[in-house]
């Protein structure tokens, strides 16, 4: 399990409301195995490469990196003074800290098993930047096996909570319209581009940014932004922002861009996928991205994968348990979890490591041109894993 420290129910409740995107997005394979340390281990091996070939990159661990991480509001000027809180992941040469605390408000809180508070940046950069970009009613952390892994490979990942369109937003009714929402992602990506490029989010953390290497991910309609920040959004007359030059739509709401819009994609893309998501189903979502998007794009579906297989749901729900709480809130939890838990889908943590091992050797390959990640991404893919390619 990736977080193991005890919080309060209220975060749990709130950060499973992450599954609310099922009412923002399109509606809607066999189910996969469980996993076991030999089933991850298996998916392990088809990475490995004989000695006379690169050594592909290993995603199943940390890199070999420790992770900082900072919190900052960005404010937007042209857009009333919106402000975005906005969580920073980047590499530390530090090994030894305070661990990170993610916090939902005063006293609702958990502390990271894998990020410290606000060590110094490692200066061994530069390094590529990524936007992480969270669900409809989720949290800019909500997938922070994701972020901090991200980070310990040695990427500054950026990831804001689009006001709004956040769990609390669900949570006190202050959501706003859907046409509001669509207009405001993208243009939140490109301002949280924009703030860490200018050093006004962090100067310290600009300082070891290389600013020709931004790529964009993102997860349902984190993953509608992936791809507008690739494409535009011609209905609000958004175009596409030429600095990001590879992105990674997770499970995306594809359904909210024209056909127009997808065609105009002519960066790298790889779109991950799960067989049983009924939120953002492969069909039509996915495969519209498939079929429409110009530039070269790779898809990986998983077998047995749900939408919420892209988030720490299952973490929240086991801790859940851990605590002193009323049955019935375990039961609406459960619920939001949509059946990511159960033992008849893909496991969540090999769910995780799949994710982790496509998307990270995707970004890197792209932006860095690492031997090692295209070593990875050139493997056989695991049992649990269709992988296509074009372009």
């Amino acid at each position: 399990m990736h977080r193991r420290s005890p919080f309060l129910a209220a975060v749990t409740a709130g950060l499973l409301l992450v599954a609310a995107c099922s009412s923002d997005d399109d509606d809607g394979g066999a189910p996969g195995s469980t996993t076991t340390a030999e089933t991850v281990e298996a998916a392990d091996s088809s990475t490995t490469t004989s000695e006379s070939a690169v050594e592909a990159l290993d995603t199943s661990a940390l890199g070999p990196y420790s992770v900082g991480r900072r919190t900052v509001t960005i404010t937007d000027p042209g857009r009333s003074d919106r402000m975005l809180t906005t969580d920073i992941w980047y590499p530390t040469d530090a090994t030894e800290g305070d661990a990170s605390t993610y916090s939902f408000a005063p006293g609702i809180e958990y502390d990271s098993d894998v990020a410290l508070d606000a060590p110094r940046a490692s200066e061994a950069g530069p390094f590529p930047l990524v936007v992480y970009s969270h669900g409809s009613g989720g949290l800019r952390y909500v997938s922070s096996f994701l972020t901090e892994t991200l980070a310990s490979h040695g990427v500054v990942v950026v990831a804001p909570d689009h006001a709004g369109n956040t769990t609390l937003d669900s949570i006190v009714g202050s959501e706003a319209d859907r046409e509001t929402i669509v207009r405001d992602r993208p243009l939140d990506v490109s301002l949280v581009i924009d703030a860490m490029l200018s050093g006004s989010a962090d100067l310290d953390i600009t300082k070891i940014i290389d600013g020709g290497q931004i790529g964009v991910i993102g997860h349902s309609f984190g993953g509608y932004t992936a791809l507008a920040m690739g494409g535009g959004v011609s209905a609000f007359d958004i175009v596409d922002d030429d600095r990001v030059t590879v992105i990674v739509p997770l499970a995306p709401a594809a359904g909210v861009l024209s056909d127009e819009d997808l065609a105009a994609i002519e960066v790298p893309t790889m779109v991950i996928s799960g067989t049983l998501d009924t939120s953002t189903p492969i069909d039509p979502n996915t495969d519209r991205v498939t079929d429409l998007v110009s530039g070269p794009v790779t898809r990986v579906d998983l077998e047995g994968a749900t939408h919420q297989s892209f988030s720490d749901v299952c973490d929240y729900t086991v801790l859940l348990r851990d605590l002193d709480v009323d049955a019935s809130l375990i039961d609406f939890v459960d619920g939001f979890a949509d059946n990511t838990c159960d033992p008849n889908v893909l496991d969540v943590e090999l769910a995780h490591h799949l994710i982790n091992r496509y998307a990270i050797a995707f970004l890197l390959a792209e932006l860095t041109g690492s031997p090692a990640a295209q070593a990875t991404l050139d493997a056989a893919a695991p049992d649990a894993v269709s992988v296509t390619a074009r372009g």
